[in-house]
């Protein structure tokens, strides 16, 4: 009998902390997000359809330490949130540059 009340105990507890494990993971990532991140914007040369902004976008999403990327190809423009400590401006450019398209500064941007 003493099982059948330890058991949903046991559950609820489980499912607390889960989700206690979750939220603190969700906050760590705010904290990075706001404290150690740098974004610029790109003019990317040579794309034109949306084929090539996600050839654009994957060769970003494949670079360690960029966060976040907006690529679109009617305005020739890429915008990319980094962590300045993981990338620099200079891998990012690179990664775009071994696609077909070509990566130059427009402005940066804290």
């Amino acid at each position: 009998m003493k099982k059948l009340f330890v058991l949903p105990i046991l559950a609820l507890f489980l499912i607390s902390f889960q989700a206690n494990a979750q939220s603190n993971k969700t906050e760590t990532q705010k904290e990075v997000a706001s404290k150690d991140v740098k974004t610029v914007t790109l003019k990317v040369t040579g794309m034109t359809c949306a084929g090539c902004s996600n050839q654009v976008y994957n060769a970003l999403k494949s670079v360690d330490g960029v966060l976040e990327q907006l690529v679109e190809y009617s305005e020739d423009k890429a915008v990319v949130t980094f962590n300045p400590k993981l990338t620099t401006v200079e891998a990012i450019i690179k990664a775009i540059n071994e696609t077909p398209f070509t990566a130059s500064i427009i402005k940066n941007k804290s």
